[in-house]
């Protein structure tokens, strides 16, 4: 047994019971002390007495925040706007298959979300203090600023009915009052 605590570096916290040793400390040994409370942290007593102070604070914070969360997604199509007329004037102003799809996507796409309006924000319509009406006036404002700008590129291609020459198919040819001609011999 002394053998084996010698081989273990001589200090007695080795036990040895049938053949193997095995180490026990006691942790509890030190003096107990209390610590301090982490900086932060708030004993129940004082969360209950300032609850009712605060949760008036805490509301208007709250409906502030959704107020400005509102606004970023009533100005998230405007943000659109610079990369959408890249991508119509990189399509080009011919006639073809990609500026035909771009053009009617960047034409329907905010019409869909003019319709859907109420959809996009019915996640701020269950707090009663948040206005939407700035908000939605300016989601349409971005959505019709989207679809000027398809109008533009539908113009460009020449899609649009804009000139005299468009419509000369609906003119009524005038019946002629006056026949005047020579003679043809027969």
């Amino acid at each position: 047994e002394r053998g084996r605590r010698k081989a273990c570096g001589g200090r007695g916290g080795a036990k040895v019971a049938s053949g193997m040793a095995s180490w026990s400390f006691d942790l509890n040994k030190g003096a107990k002390r209390e610590l301090a409370a982490p900086p932060g942290f708030m004993p129940a007593e004082s969360i209950v007495a300032t609850e009712s102070s605060t949760s008036v604070a805490a509301l208007k914070v709250k409906t502030e925040m959704m107020q400005r969360r509102a606004l970023d997604v009533a100005l998230a199509p405007g943000k659109n706007i610079l990369m959408q007329g890249f991508m119509m004037w990189m399509s080009g102003s011919n006639i073809n298959i990609f500026s035909i799809m771009i053009t009617g996507m960047a034409l329907i796409n905010p019409i869909k979300a003019i319709v859907g309006i109420n959809d996009t924000f019915k996640r701020f319509k269950y707090n009663a203090a948040v206005d939407l009406t700035l908000p939605k006036l300016a989601f349409v404002g971005c959505n019709l600023g989207m679809i000027c700008l398809a109008l533009w590129k539908c113009n460009t291609m020449g899609l649009l009915p804009i000139t005299a020459a468009d419509w000369t198919s609906f003119l009524v040819t005038p019946t002629p009052v006056e026949v005047s001609g020579a003679p043809l011999a027969v």
